[in-house]
Order: structure tokens, then C-alpha cells, then sequence
């Protein structure tokens, strides 16, 4: 069967399905604006009732002096001495009318806007139930496009060309996703090993801070706390070279991080552990220390920095490749549709 036969077969469907996606398609642009379309109207709800209970605590506050300067009180007999009773009575009258009204002017606009809410509801639920109506007909004639034009068109290579084109961005955009989620981990690992060699550091700087007699004392305290602060100092980079091993293993093409700093450290702390705690040395291997687990640092960093600017530029790339997908499919379906019509 020809591609054209193929096409006078499947004409009818194609008609049914054709004329329902014309139907529906206008939701496609109308679901986005009818959510905005209510939730301004909810936001403006919100603040009238603000405004509502505003106007209400101060018609309230208002009348309850009215009423003081009605009654028997220090207020009224002092202004009924000054002869300004039944002035202060008007002027608080009107003042007490004046946010009571308010109170209502915005109680009659809430009302209105209930019912702007509702119709905005009802709205937003037939763009919604058009919009689904409109991509489930959208994805049956894309499959039924993609039985009729499965293999090469001959008598259309333009549209052969354009498959292709979006097969190539879509394969892009895949492996665009998949460095992103790579990325993504080797961050989380290298931030894990920054906080553990930031621990390591601390500790040799508790060692290094303990002064000479302590070091070089014969006490069990003292040789608990050296021990205690470099047995830290020990497992931290240990952890640290762990995670940085992690991020190498899912990532190969990692910036180098020299391992040299980590395991030269391992084998220092070893053999301080090891060793009698009285050796007059014990500052400068811990500052020796100190100094190659602060490299490790920097590197980590500036390796971290690196891959943080690839993940920038690799969000960049998927976001302009994700809309060539778009515009693609989209030219793609208009093109084997003008086809499919031409032919029927």
C-alpha cells in the first residue's frame, strides 16, 4: 500500500481527530491565563477582606467613643463644660459614619468579587477539561501521523529532514538531562567532602593549639586529647577522600584533585597515633598536616567552582535545546498534518 492509499485509509479518523484538536486547541493558550485570571481575583479578594476588617476595628474603636461621649462620663461632662457637647458628638458621629461606610463599600466589592471568583472557577474548569480533551486528541493523531509516515517519504523529504533535525535535539536534550542529574551529584559530593576536610582542619588546629608541655608531656590526659583531636582529623579526610572518590567514580572527567594530599595525611596521622606522644616534633608534622589538608581544600574548591560553572552553562544549553524540541515538534505535526490534508 502507498503512502498516499495509507493516508485515504485513515481518512476519516484523521478527519475526526483533526477537527477536534481545531476544537480545542484554543485552551492550549487560555489554561495559563485563566489561572492568572483567578488567582488575581483571589489576591484581590484577600485584600478587600483586609481591608474589611481594618475598616470594621476602626468603625469600632470609633463608636465606642461615640458612645463614651454620649453617656455620663469624664468625656461628656468635660465637653459639656467647655460647651462643645453636642460639636464633638457630630464630629465623632461623623467620623464613626465615615468608616462604617467604608467598611461597607468594601463588603458590597468583596461580594462582587465572590462572584467574579466563581465565574473565574468556571472558567479555568472549562479551559482545563478543553485542555485535556485538547492533548489527548493532540497525542491520538501524532501516533496516528507517525503509523502513516513510519519510514522515508519519498515525495517529502522536507518533512524526512525536519524528523530528523528533532530527533537529534531530542537526543541532545536527553544527554543535556543526564549531565545535568551527573553534575547535580558531583556538586553534592565535593560540598560533603569541603564540610568534612572543614572538620579535619578544625581538629589539627585544636591539636596544633595545644601548647608545648602539653605535647610533650608524659600525662594520659594529654596524650587523650592530642590522640582524640587527631584520630577527628584522621577519619574526617578519611571521609572527605570517600567523598571525593564518589564524585571521580559517577563523573570521570572531574578536574584532577591530587589524592596524595588525603593518604599523605592518613599515613601522618597513623604513625602519630602510633608514636610515643613526646616526640618535640609533633607541632611541625601537624602543622605539615594542616598545611596539605588546607590544599586539599583549596583544590576541592576551585574544582567545585569549575563544576558549578559547567552546570550553569549545561541548564543554560537544556533550556534553549528543550524549546528547539518544541518548536521542532511543533513544525514537525504542522508540517505531516498540511501533508496528510493536501493528500485527503
Amino acid at each position: 500500500m502507498s503512502f498516499q492509499q495509507q493516508i485515504q485509509k485513515e481518512s476519516e479518523r484523521f478527519h475526526t481527530l483533526y477537527d477536534r484538536l481545531f476544537d480545542t486547541q484554543w485552551s492550549e493558550a487560555a489554561l495559563p491565563e485563566a489561572h492568572a485570571q483567578l488567582a488575581a481575583c483571589e489576591n484581590q479578594a484577600r485584600l478587600t477582606q483586609d481591608n474589611i476588617d481594618a475598616f470594621n476595628a476602626a468603625a469600632d474603636k470609633e463608636y465606642e467613643r461615640l458612645v463614651d461621649i454620649k453617656g455620663h462620663g469624664v468625656r461628656h461632662a468635660w465637653y459639656k463644660i467647655q460647651g462643645k457637647l453636642e460639636q464633638r458628638l457630630d464630629e465623632q458621629e461623623m467620623t464613626w459614619l465615615r468608616d462604617f461606610e467604608k467598611c461597607k463599600e468594601e463588603e458590597q466589592r468583596l461580594s462582587l468579587l465572590k462572584k467574579e471568583i466563581k465565574l473565574a472557577q468556571a472558567y479555568l474548569q472549562q479551559c482545563q477539561d478543553a485542555y485535556e480533551e485538547y492533548t489527548k486528541t493532540k497525542k491520538e493523531l501524532d501516533e496516528l501521523l507517525e503509523y502513516i509516515f513510519s519510514g522515508i517519504t519519498q515525495s517529502y523529504l522536507e518533512e524526512d529532514i525536519t524528523e530528523q533535525n528533532l530527533k537529534k535535539e531530542e537526543e541532545h536534550l536527553s544527554n543535556l538531562q543526564n549531565n545535568h542529574r551527573v553534575l547535580t551529584r558531583v556538586i553534592y559530593f565535593l560540598e560533603k567532602a569541603h564540610q568534612a576536610i572543614s572538620v579535619s582542619c578544625l581538629a589539627l588546629d585544636e591539636a596544633l593549639n595545644m601548647n608545648t608541655f602539653d605535647l610533650c608531656s608524659d600525662s594520659s590526659f594529654a596524650d587523650m586529647a592530642a590522640g582524640s583531636y587527631l584520630a577527628q582529623a584522621r577519619n574526617a579526610s578519611a571521609e572527605a577522600q570517600q567523598f571525593i572518590n564518589e564524585a571521580r567514580h559517577i563523573y570521570p572527567n572531574m578536574p584532577n584533585i591530587d589524592d596524595l594530599y588525603i593518604k599523605q595525611d592518613n599515613l601522618v596521622f597513623n604513625i602519630l597515633l602510633d608514636e610515643v606522644m613526646s616526640d618535640t616534633n609533633m607541632k611541625r608534622m601537624i602543622q605539615e598536616s594542616l598545611d596539605c589538608i588546607s590544599k586539599a581544600d583549596a583544590a576541592v574548591m576551585c574544582v567545585l567552582f569549575e563544576i558549578k560553572e559547567k552546570l550553569n552553562e549545561c541548564e543554560a544549553d537544556r533550556e534553549m535545546t528543550s524549546r528547539n524540541v518544541k518548536r521542532l515538534a511543533a513544525e514537525h505535526f504542522r508540517a505531516r498534518i498540511a501533508i496528510a490534508r493536501q493528500i485527503i
